[in-house]
């Protein structure tokens, strides 16, 4: 089910998203956003850009192995102080590309669509695609961060 980019005004995309919903079926969901951050074009889609109202992600992890992870209830547990500039766009601002300065390296821990928890050390591009959508869930706009 391929569903529009919601506004960037839309007051979703400018709130915090909450936990998940406890009887959320993260089977379906996780397969709306796939589909959706294929469709378009993304590298990471957060559910409220769609005008679903869950805290989730989807983020490609691994560009070069085409790995997708779809993190429920992200956390970011560490930042390390190493910061990198670098460009970045949007789905919900087309066009507009801005110099952003992120950690290189966090740690990071979710759900995944069987409740599971990982995890992980991110470090380079999935280290900032992950600070970008978790931006997103936050209620954090990225024109603001420049």
């Amino acid at each position: 089910m391929i569903k529009e980019l919601i506004e960037s005004e839309n007051s979703l995309l400018h709130r915090r998203i909450d936990s998940c919903s406890y009887n959320l079926n993260r089977q379906e969901l996780s397969r709306i956003l796939i589909d959706n951050m294929i469709h378009h074009k993304g590298v990471g889609l957060s559910a409220n850009q769609i005008g679903i109202s869950e805290r989730v992600f989807v983020m490609i992890r691994d560009i070069e192995l085409n790995e997708i992870i779809v993190c429920f209830n992200p956390q970011i547990i560490k930042t390390y102080k190493e910061e990198v500039e670098m460009e970045e766009g949007c789905l919900s601002y087309p066009d507009l590309y801005l110099n952003i300065s992120r950690p290189k390296k966090i740690i990071v821990k979710y759900e995944d669509v069987d409740k599971n928890t990982h995890k992980l050390k991110l470090d380079g591009l999935a280290s900032r695609i992950f600070q970008h959508e978790y931006d997103h869930i936050e209620g954090d706009n990225f024109t603001l961060l420049r």
